[in-house]
């Protein structure tokens, strides 16, 4: 791996870690391009290891019957660490919404470095806390009452998680479903959005421009 992927794989999560327990990690690490639409794991999936996104957008659905998107990830954010430490199927699917570059350390390469240095675990336990936290936002942005404050606390997150200049990459209807509103109803409110100088649309994108 060169030093500009090493650089983009290291993260946070192993910042306490020993240098020899990171540069191993890092050394096993493999990166792949996927095509958009590519499913990375399903619901009930076994572990396999845990990703990192390095370019693109990666979607979680969950268990709901339209399969409705919860979240956006984008570069920087790792994600399965939930399965790799329980060791149970996995809870959400992950889609490559666009193109992208993926980090995937597997499940083999933790559980052996885990032998000879436990500390991986707690590392991997801050990553899942800081990933509980997302879920935990998510189910409060679904409790707003009010739909456009629903909207845009939807949209804020987003933006948050991709960046502000990079673009929402999902159509209307998609982001009608995470917010459990109608077509028509997020129409209107992104038009209102729009005026107001909160929201820039594109076909089948968008560009959340508030704070």
């Amino acid at each position: 791996m060169s030093l500009d992927q090493q650089a983009a794989v290291a993260s946070n999560w192993m910042l306490p870690l020993p240098d020899a327990l990171t540069e191993l990690l890092l050394a096993r690490t493999r990166i792949s391009t996927i095509a958009r639409g590519t499913r990375i794991f399903e619901i009930d999936d076994a572990p396999d290891g845990i990703y990192r996104v390095l370019s693109g957008v990666v979607s979680v659905q969950g268990k709901d019957a339209e399969g409705r998107i919860g979240h956006l990830l984008g570069p920087g954010a790792w994600f399965g660490e939930g399965a790799a430490l329980t060791r149970q199927p996995r809870v959400v699917s992950t889609v490559a919404i666009t193109e992208a570059r993926l980090a995937c350390l597997p499940l083999s390469v933790l559980e052996h470095a885990g032998l000879e240095h436990p500390e991986l675990w707690r590392g991997l336990a801050g990553l899942a806390a800081s990933n509980a936290a997302i879920a935990v936002g998510i189910a409060r942005d679904l409790m707003i009452a009010r739909p456009e404050q629903r909207v845009i606390a939807v949209l804020r997150r987003l933006g948050q998680s991709l960046g502000h200049d990079t673009p929402i990459p999902l159509s209307q209807e998609q982001l009608a479903d995470m917010c459990v509103l109608s077509r028509g109803a997020i129409s209107r409110i992104l038009s209102r959005l729009e005026a107001a100088g909160k929201v820039r649309r594109g076909y089948r994108e968008l560009w959340w421009l508030g704070h």
